[in-house]
């Protein structure tokens, strides 16, 4: 028992020498690892409404509309598991290594998409 004093001192001796170790979030953005798994981000330009995004989506989180043109995904729901992206043919989803902002109510996040014979049609003009 007398030994659990000097190892708090030198622990707070090696703070007061090397620094914190704690991460000083808001003064400091934070450096974030290339394969870190921040969110999804879609990008509608490139979207074909094959749904199988939604498809290989273990929790539901993605809703891809034919007839309405749109494409959802509930943040609440998504747990980052890539299948979405690895099921894209298109190549219309990412995962980007930032993360999505905080939120207080549950939304979802939609994209409008251009249907591909919309696509094809503007092309051949």
């Amino acid at each position: 028992m007398r030994n659990q004093p000097m190892i708090m001192w030198k622990t707070v001796a090696r703070s007061l020498i090397t620094g914190s170790a704690c991460k000083m979030y808001p003064a400091r953005e934070p450096v974030l690892f290339e394969r870190t798994r921040g969110c999804i981000e879609m990008a509608s330009a490139k979207c074909i409404l094959c749904s199988l995004c939604a498809k290989r989506c273990p929790t539901g989180a993605i809703e891809v509309n034919k007839e309405k043109n749109f494409w959802r995904i509930d943040r609440f729901k998504c747990i980052l598991c890539g299948n979405c992206i690895e099921g894209c043919k298109s190549e219309a989803l990412r995962m980007a290594n930032h993360y999505a902002g905080p939120t207080i109510a549950k939304q979802g996040e939609s994209h409008d998409v251009v249907p591909p014979k919309d696509k094809k049609e503007k092309a051949e003009k």
